[in-house]
């Protein structure tokens, strides 16, 4: 699909209603969908039905027709009961009733329509680029409820669909639909307080239980009423604050893959169930149970890497940061995806995985008389590269075609890891699971790195800040972020500012936790001309105040890797369009290094 071409229409044309791109919808088979894909800006339709209108009924054959089609082109074709008066159960046997083969979504508490506002079922909304760009007929058969035409004239979905598919705005933007009058969730039809089985289960099933059940990152199992239930008002709770489900960065700056988080309507869901005392529903409501993979996402690896000895986790005291070497003897390799699987889920809080070509850090490990070697805030080298991170939730990831992460022939490769003791003693063998590109490879993964070096924060000073910058010598697209800053750290905004003066916002962490930093891949590349200014600013706390401060009373910190020194980094994945082009951002990246003085290529002020 011709996605950049749809982009430039969008960003110069009309476009109307609330989006819904990005949302997680359950099925009515159960199965988790977000819509739009991994960062919503895939184009996908919603066509609400209902299970009586005759129109809606007769309208099924075309609307599979269409799905196929657009199947064809990458192109989600939903439909979408949405009916306070209809069961889950009801649902699916209106599904199996019709042989309805096209992913059939289950509305339980009416968020779609409420966002969406359709007037007749059935009526179509199609979405490009995050955005809303046709709504209305799936096409002119009827002429009026009880008139079908002869010759059905105009098929404004699959047009608008077809339209999509080649970077191009639908001709028609809106029509009239013509069906039964859609009128569900009066005040009248709507329960008094949400359930468990239609309302909460769903909203855990999206966004929770990749993490909560059995054998998986967090402490307990939230798969079913009673494991809910009895901790109804701590996720009303955990969910109002905004941490659950753990996500940092902001709105508003950058669009990533991925976004955890729950809408506000939700949150609201949460709470009022629990002070209703978390009532559990009618069983006919309750979604079937979602099937996790027992297998690698992307099928089998084309190589597993495994930590070479066990790691003993205790079941109590400090987190743990440790850095194990895995020598390589795969020879050059352009990586194109990867799939990280802990040993220990309950201990491992987040991994990364370097690239060194220097020898350093087997020479660190040879030196710690455990396994691996103790690495906290830096791997104690120069990566060579990276094969990217993992954090629970987090999914497998698999680059485009012709994008690869360059592995080197003489790279060992080090797994950092993050550990946070349990509660119980546990063993971590963990694993890394690495897809090889299959096809040429026109670019690589390369890093860029901003920050300073300049930290020494005065004791009890609650507000410290670090203002740097880099100019950006050649064109850069970038491709993920990973702000990084100890337990001092309070929050850290990057932007980018375009020769032209526009701005970019590119990542905010406004309540930084050294506990949940992560790497965030961008939904759509970023183009950053060369002249681009990339702006960092960082805060910390380094008062009493602080429940992370490392000492206490508090002492004066000063830049480096223990857990009671500080860092002001942020680190970028981008790829350049020549190799040449890369040795000159390194080079820059070495002048913004080099000392409080920067010159030209940056500048370090307080």
């Amino acid at each position: 699909m011709k996605r950049a071409a749809l982009w430039g229409l969008l960003a110069s044309s009309l476009v109307f209603g609330q989006s819904v791109a990005g949302w997680k919808q359950l099925a009515v088979d159960g199965t988790l969908h977000r819509l739009g894909g991994r960062g919503g800006d895939d184009p996908f339709a919603l066509v609400f039905l209902g299970n009586e209108c005759p129109i809606s009924l007769r309208s099924l054959p075309q609307l599979a027709e269409i799905a196929r089609q657009a199947a064809d082109n990458d192109i989600v074709c939903y439909g979408v009961l949405s009916d306070p008066v209809l069961s889950r159960a009801q649902a699916a046997r209106f599904q199996s009733e019709y042989g309805i083969e096209f992913l059939l979504l289950f509305d339980a508490s009416g968020d779609l329509a409420r966002a969406l506002q359709p007037s007749h079922v059935p009526e179509a909304f199609v979405f490009a680029e995050g955005v809303q760009v046709y709504r209305g007929r799936i096409d002119d058969s009827f002429d009026a409820p009880g008139k079908p035409r002869v010759v059905t004239r105009h098929h404004e979905l699959a047009d608008a669909l077809a339209a999509v598919a080649e970077g191009l705005l639908p001709a028609v933007a809106s029509t009239e639909p013509v069906g039964c009058v859609f009128e569900s969730w009066k005040p009248e039809l709507l329960p008094e307080q949400p359930s468990y089985t239609r309302d909460i289960a769903p909203l855990l099933a999206a966004h929770c239980v990749d993490c909560h059940r059995e054998g998986a990152a967090a402490p307990f199992s939230l798969l079913n009423y009673e494991d809910a239930a009895r901790r109804a008002r701590m996720l009303a709770l955990l969910a109002e604050d905004g941490s659950m489900p753990p996500w940092k960065p902001e709105a508003g700056f950058g669009h990533f893959l991925d976004t955890r988080g729950l809408r506000p309507e939700e949150v609201a869901r949460l709470r009022d169930w629990a002070l209703a005392g978390a009532p559990r529903g009618a069983p006919e409501e309750l979604p079937p149970a979602r099937d996790f993979p027992k297998e690698w996402a992307f099928g089998e690896p084309d190589v597993v890497i495994e930590m070479p000895e066990a790691f003993e986790i205790a079941a109590d005291g400090d987190d743990v940061y440790r850095a194990f070497v895995i020598p390589s003897t795969l020879g050059a390799r352009d990586v194109a995806g990867f799939e990280f699987r802990p040993g220990a889920p309950g201990a491992v809080h987040h991994a990364l995985f370097f690239l060194d070509t220097s020898g350093a850090a087997r020479k660190k490990a040879e030196a710690d008389p455990g396994v691996g070697y103790a690495a906290f805030g830096g791997v104690g080298f120069v990566p060579a590269g990276s094969l990217g991170g993992y954090a629970p939730g987090a999914a497998p990831v698999m680059l485009p075609d012709g994008l690869a992460r360059a592995l080197p022939a003489d790279a060992d490769i080090v797994m950092q890891i993050h550990y946070h003791p349990s509660g119980k003693a546990e063993s971590d063998r963990s694993q890394l699971a690495l897809y090889f590109a299959d096809a040429p490879v026109e670019r690589h993964l390369r890093g860029l790195i901003v920050g300073t070096r300049d930290i020494d924060i005065p004791a009890g000073e609650p507000d410290y800040r670090r203002s740097v910058e880099l100019e950006l010598p050649v064109d850069v697209q970038l491709i993920g972020v990973t702000p990084h800053m100890h337990y001092l750290g309070k929050e850290m905004t990057v932007e980018a500012e375009l020769p032209d003066g526009t701005v970019i916002p590119l990542v905010r962490v406004a309540d930084w936790d050294f506990r949940w930093q992560g790497q965030y891949l961008y939904a759509e590349e970023i183009h950053l001309p060369a002249g681009t200014r990339i702006k960092l600013e960082a805060h910390y706390d380094n008062s009493a105040d602080n429940p992370d401060n490392p000492s206490y009373p508090p002492v004066r910190v000063r830049r480096g890797e223990q857990t009671d020194d500080e860092m002001c980094l942020c680190f970028f994945q981008v790829t350049t369009s020549t190799p040449g082009d890369y040795q000159r951002l390194r080079l820059a990246m070495f002048r913004h290094f080099a000392g409080k003085l920067l010159g030209p290529a940056g500048v370090d002020s307080r």
